[in-house]
């Protein structure tokens, strides 16, 4: 895992004040995390150029659904994604051909985490048949495909399905899809129009969900003495997933009149243990 060291100092700065051009919003970051962890890596989207960095995102590319009947294809072009005034915007749209595109930003490969507080900063497209989600998958396939190696879903959001509600949950070899282990909802207000921080901390005995600094849910690991995996998988690298769906099992019917929606991030940023 490749990591950039920063003065806790200036992680602390960087917290409580927005850069130029961005919105100054309240500062959420739990006590614990600034009093026993470090900042260890975040993209703040704050560089002079329109291409997310290289350095850290790569694209998911392609359509066939992604294993939920999606509709759209994800494409790697600035009518998908772009940086500007210091954030991130992903954004879902039709193509001249009525056919819908949008992006799907991966730092697969590039940076990957074991543990730690991973928190996003966000405003959420509200538009009917729009699915966005912040979320992670593990970076080597230890204990097999997909659900066995694990997936950890910080944030999911889709009106047609929940309305006003954020989602978090895991996924496993003992609970996956419809069936996935401790999905838990909470009703949000105005996620379009305002920052929201959605965060996990990652633990070796728990997976706690955050929203705005706020306890949502937590799921434990049992630490079984056979098999553990089947219900923990969380115990290798997992790398960052930020993406607007559309259409699909949560995501729903699209309404004609809807044409574009995007998910708009002001910062990524891991956290982990300050060194004894």
């Amino acid at each position: 895992m490749k990591k950039i060291t920063f003065l806790f100092l200036a992680a602390t700065i960087m917290v409580g004040i927005m850069s130029c051009g961005k919105e100054e919003v309240k500062d959420t970051l739990p006590e614990f995390v600034k009093n026993d962890m470090e900042l260890v890596w975040s993209d703040e989207f704050d560089q002079d150029s329109n291409e997310p960095n290289p350095e850290n995102w790569d694209y998911n590319v392609g359509g066939s659904g992604w294993g939920n009947s999606e509709v759209q294809t994800y494409k790697m072009d600035r009518a998908s994604s772009y940086v500007s005034n210091g954030t991130l915007k992903i954004v879902a749209h039709r193509n001249d051909k009525d056919r819908w595109e949008s992006a799907r930003l991966v730092t697969s490969f590039k940076q990957f985490f074991t543990y730690g507080y991973i928190e996003f900063r966000a405003k959420l497209p509200v538009e009917p048949g729009s699915w966005p989600a912040l979320w992670m998958m593990p970076q080597h396939e230890k204990y097999g495909k997909w659900p066995r190696s694990g997936e950890i879903d910080v944030m999911e959001y889709a009106t047609n399905t929940w309305g006003k509600k954020t989602y978090g949950t895991v996924h496993c070899k003992a609970g996956s899809g419809g069936n996935a282990v401790n999905s838990d909802y909470i009703e949000i207000k105005d996620v379009a129009n305002t920052w929201h921080t959605y965060a996990i901390n990652w633990t070796e005995d728990a997976i706690t969900w955050y929203y705005d600094g706020e306890v949502m849910t937590e799921y434990k690991n049992p630490h079984r003495e056979e098999a553990n995996w089947e219900v923990w998988p969380y115990d290798k690298p997992f790398y960052i997933i930020m993406n607007v769906a559309m259409g699909g099992t949560l995501g729903g019917e699209i309404p004609k009149s809807t044409k574009k929606c995007q998910m708009e991030v002001d910062y990524v940023r891991v956290y982990q243990k300050k060194a004894e």
